[in-house]
């Protein structure tokens, strides 16, 4: 790279240029110079400026912009004559180089002096050359375009008619001592224009000596970076700010967290710490789809920030969660007060471009100190009464119990442990046979994901599911499970134990950044098996409005034979007319329509129901969670014929699990 315009160094000037960086080594050569010394560039490129026989023009520690000097130079043929040299150091940020400028003696038609002053007035920095006290002596023209100022109007004045007042005296004490001390001094500085907008500039100074070494002028070269310090605050506010209503997130709240625990070191601070949950926003938000629900949260932050103190703070965390900050002494001895004032802020219906909106919210309270000096605790602690409150149908207020500590610090090891356990390899995956009742054949087999602890024994996932979900861990997690049911597949199919399907969860965090598409593709050649031989169960909170960006992974899946089911079918919100347009081959029923469907008249509809639906679409159908055999009877009587559940088998380890498949083909061979 080179400060100098590629096209100015090539022109048919006759003038020899050569660019070197600070090392010495050439980078740049024109074809003047090649013309007058005989040499070729590949001789020239990449070497010490010495390989020509003129001394290095500049020591390290030589801070000069602009000299000129006479020297004997070397052609390719070994002929001397003499010529001049000038040359133009420029240092940019990180960059240094030294450009010169080579005439023979005895040419007196020399372009140099203009080719320096078109370097001068054509670099995209503004330049500033004053004598040694500060005056200003010239400028170029990029100086008058971001200053305001012509020449004319600063020749003999100095700098200081830029000063913006941002700067104080000690910044420019110290400015002046690094610019004694080393010569130069570069950085950001806000300086004003003649109109009297002041702009942030990237400044570099330096001294230039004369031949006795006493300083003859400084030179200043500046940029104007007011786009580019538009664009770091614009990345710094969506780093810190939630896109959606503006409010901090969750980045920023730790922030103030943490800011407000050091406080706390210096003198006693007292602060609460609310976790807001919106309820029932998923039925609005899948029903109505992802554009209503937006506005609505859009609506409650403004009402948020409208009602709270200036001093409080309101992030969104994630979805419909908020959390609030209250500090202050009496302010925790008012909390239940405080409470209910946020709860009243629901009374009244949220006005959005999609109509009124009438909610309501659950509130979970921690202390500080009270109930923990740590930030994670206190937010998990907030958390764990905010559930407490909506276990009880919300719209609500709890404080966090002490007595609960024990189970939330259970919760957040839990949370620490699962990627050491990931690596450490303490996971496994078990399986669970399904099986067609009417043919009497095992024919798919659902891979479920156990954590084998070593101290607690096997953890269940309904523990470290949700935690897995909400930290990421999920993905990795998700393809250990993939990577692991394929493999063992494989080993079945060889052995021909087992050539049916094998079913496998996977999680909503798995379509993020098409990553699942990808992995089942590579997975499949590593193990040479072809895809119809997996399936993929998905939740039906997948297909809610707003989620059509998952259907094309989906359809590219299906295209390599995998099939896709819908698990616990029947919970969610997914419409009929949806449904119909979905690429999935079949359907779970959920376990709580099986429970009680000897006795329950109502779970036998909706069963029946579902049964229809499936023969309408034309899509398979299994039900999950049979227990009994009176389960199985009535679901047979129904019509469903494909079962899975603990009446055949309880999920086992892949060693157990071998065992039972041998024993259940033995006892077919012997019926």
């Amino acid at each position: 790279m080179t400060f100098l315009n590629k096209q100015l160094i090539q022109e048919e000037v006759y003038t020899g240029i050569l660019v070197l960086n600070i090392h010495g080594v050439l980078v740049e050569v024109n074809n003047h110079f090649l013309d007058i010394t005989g040499f070729e560039e590949k001789d020239l490129l990449d070497k010490e400026f010495d390989c020509f026989s003129i001394n290095k023009i500049l020591s390290k520690d030589d801070n000069s912009t602009f000299g000129n000097y006479r020297s004997l130079l070397t052609g390719k043929d070994g002929a001397r004559f003499m010529v001049k040299i000038c040359y133009f150091y420029q240092r940019k940020e990180n960059i240094e180089q030294i450009i010169l400028f080579i005439e023979e003696i005895n040419d007196v038609d020399t372009t140099t002096e203009s080719i320096i002053k078109q370097i001068f007035n054509h670099t995209k920095e503004a330049i500033i050359v004053t004598d040694n006290r500060g005056f200003i002596q010239t400028v170029n023209s990029n100086f008058s375009s971001i200053t305001g100022y012509s020449e004319e109007e600063v020749i003999g004045k100095t700098p200081a008619i830029l000063n913006s007042g941002k700067q104080d005296k000690s910044f420019y004490k110290q400015f002046w001592q690094e610019i004694i001390d080393e010569g130069c001094w570069q950085g950001e500085i806000w300086n004003k224009r003649k109109n009297g907008d002041i702009y942030p500039e990237w400044l570099n100074i330096s001294s230039i000596t004369d031949v006795h070494g006493q300083i003859s002028n400084y030179i200043c070269q500046f940029t104007d970076i007011t786009n580019r310090k538009k664009s770091e605050e614009e990345l710094h506010f969506h780093a810190y700010h939630d896109s959606l209503t503006s409010l901090p997130n969750r980045n920023l709240l730790f922030e103030k967290l943490r800011h407000l625990c050091v406080r706390h070191e210096e003198s006693p601070i007292y602060f609460a710490v609310l976790f807001c949950d919106l309820d029932r926003f998923k039925v609005i938000n899948d029903s109505l789809g992802h554009d209503v629900g937006d506005e609505l949260l859009k609506s409650v932050a403004t009402r948020f920030k409208a009602k709270l103190r200036d001093n409080d703070i309101i992030a969104r965390s994630g979805g419909d969660e908020f959390i609030v900050i209250i500090e202050g002494k009496k302010a925790l001895t008012n909390m239940d007060k405080i409470c209910l004032q946020i709860l009243s802020m629901f009374d009244e219906p949220f006005q959005t471009k999609y109509g009124e909106f009438k909610t309501s919210i659950s509130l979970g309270v921690s202390k500080f100190p009270s109930d923990s000096t740590d930030i994670t605790e206190l937010i998990s602690f907030a958390d764990a009464a905010m559930l407490k409150v909506k276990e009880t149908g919300g719209n609500h207020y709890s404080f966090f119990d002490l007595k609960e500590k024990m189970f939330i610090k259970k919760r957040l090891e839990l949370e620490n442990e699962i990627y050491q356990a990931i690596e450490k390899q303490q996971f496994e995956v078990w399986y669970q046979p399904q099986i067609n009742i009417k043919t009497h054949e095992v024919y798919g087999v659902e891979c479920l994901i156990r954590w084998n602890h070593p101290e607690q024994g096997i953890i269940s996932p309904d523990l470290f599911i949700p935690i897995a979900e909400a930290n990421g861990s999920i993905k990795k997690l998700g393809y250990f499970v993939l990577k692991t049911a394929c493999h063992q597949l494989r080993q079945w199919r060889l052995s021909n134990l087992f050539t049916g399907v094998m079913a496998i969860n996977v999680s909503l965090r798995q379509f993020e950044r098409n990553d699942l598409l990808g992995q089942v593709k590579k997975i499949l050649a590593e193990e040479m098996i072809p895809g119809n031989a997996i399936e993929l169960e998905v939740t039906e909170s997948l297909f809610s409005e707003g989620n059509n960006y998952h259907i094309p992974i989906l359809s590219a899946l299906r295209e390599l034979g995998v099939t896709v089911a819908i698990d616990d079918f029947g919970t969610g919100y997914s419409s009929l007319q949806r449904l119909k347009n979905l690429p999935i081959d079949n359907l779970k029923i959920d376990k709580c329509f099986i429970d009680n469907i000897e006795h329950s008249p109502e779970d036998v509809a909706i069963v029946m129901s579902i049964i229809l639906l499936s023969k309408t679409f034309k899509v398979d159908l299994i039900a999950e969670g049979i227990e009994t055999q009176e389960q199985a009877n009535k679901l047979r009587e129904l019509g469903c014929y494909n079962q899975q559940g603990y009446l055949y088998s309880k999920p086992l380890n892949s060693h157990d699990f071998e065992l039972w498949l041998m024993d259940f083909k033995g006892k077919q061979q012997s019926e």
